[in-house]
């Protein structure tokens, strides 16, 4: 068997970012993916910048090249209330079939093995983690989306419903407004409709909703993509593919042992909005650290997760409780519409790390009355 410091299973981009974090500290790394890239990964394909910084900072100077910027954001409530403002800092919208590739080429030539691998099996044999007989890790991060492998050799539970989206995305001409436009839906609340423009006449397009106990089927999701999206021509979507959004607000633990998750395997989507990159790439970055310092890796990436995310996901939770309730909804997009506050304040706690202040929900509550 061949003995790496480090296995990463799934080399998305919370998988590359840990083999990037894992390479700067020195560590032997292998990256494992089912897939050869390029390839497709269903999505919403929005990159915030808080993703691009964590990327930086792992020396991904050029994640984003080539991208025009999308500085804007329209949100439409369920009873028609709609708010456009600029975002803080712009956004991007990228296929993903190009972002990880970009992340998979910067963490090969930092010095990580890619290979191209299916796990099936996972022991723990000492101070040792065996992969299908094959490799060997002194730690080993899942790094392998919402079916993790991974969770599963863990012990831990799939997230159930009311805890788990679908969502479908497609790709289609793109509207002449250069702004993210997300459309929120009465029926099957919480749901939302998006567009977000690549910037080459094309827009990733999609629609998702909460799963609560009854299966949607593929002629639902794209029926209500449809309803809510304006002058969208189904006869021009492209790319039509669904996923699975397993949202943080049913977390399993991050790890045990020698073994952690990070990005969707560790059920690091937004609950308020469905983003899930810059968790993807900053769960990796603080595994990746971990992992390559040995000894107790489970301990000190769950305390490091902490630190930089422990607040924020809990005020996450709280907005995605508070986003149960449609009237909430309509008073905060009227909130948003008054005030640049709000709007900065809400846009922060859905694409990156923002929390609630007292301010955002005394504008928000007076706005149900």
């Amino acid at each position: 068997m061949t003995a790496y410091d480090v296995v990463i299973v799934g080399a998305g981009p919370a998988g590359a970012s840990a083999a990037l974090a894992a390479r700067r500290a020195g560590a032997s790394v292998l990256l494992l993916d089912r897939s050869d890239f390029p390839r497709d990964k269903p999505c919403g394909d929005g990159i915030a910048p808080h993703a691009v910084e964590v990327l930086v900072g792992l020396g991904v100077a050029d994640a984003v090249d080539g991208y025009r910027p999308v500085p804007a954001l329209r949100l439409i409530g369920p009873g028609g209330e709609e708010v456009a403002r600029s975002l803080p800092r712009p956004a991007y919208t990228i296929p993903r079939k190009v972002f990880d590739a970009r992340l998979v080429a910067a963490a090969v030539g930092a010095g990580a093995e890619l290979r191209r691998h299916t796990v099936r099996r996972l022991e723990e044999r000492g101070d040792r983690v065996v992969v299908d007989g094959e490799f060997t890790a002194g730690a080993l991060i899942g790094a392998d989306g919402a079916g993790s492998v991974v969770r599963r050799a863990l012990g831990f539970a799939a997230n159930p419903d009311g805890h788990i989206a679908i969502a479908m995305r497609g790709y289609a001409p793109a509207r002449p407004e250069v702004e993210q436009l997300i459309v929120t839906s009465g029926a099957g609340w919480p749901a939302y409709a998006w567009s977000f423009p690549i910037g080459d006449g094309q827009a990733n397009i999609g629609y998702g909703e909460v799963l609560r106990g009854r299966p949607l089927t593929r002629a639902h999701l794209l029926d209500r993509m449809a309803a809510l999206l304006p002058g969208l021509d189904p006869a021009t979507v492209t790319g039509l593919r669904a996923h699975h959004l397993p949202l943080s607000t049913k977390r399993p633990p991050a790890g045990r042992g020698r073994m952690v998750l990070a990005g969707d395997a560790l059920s690091l989507i937004n609950p308020f909005t469905g983003e899930g990159i810059f968790y993807a790439v900053l769960s990796g970055a603080l595994a990746g650290e971990a992992a390559a310092a040995g000894g107790s890796v489970a301990g000190r990436y769950t305390a490091a997760l902490r630190r930089r995310l422990g607040r924020h996901l809990r005020h996450s939770r709280v907005a995605a409780r508070l986003g149960g309730n449609r009237r909430m909804v309509e008073a905060a997009i009227r909130a948003a519409a008054r005030d640049p506050r709000v709007f900065s304040t809400l846009a922060e706690l859905g694409l990156g790390e923002g929390l609630l202040d007292a301010r955002t929900l005394v504008r928000i509550g007076l706005g149900t009355r």
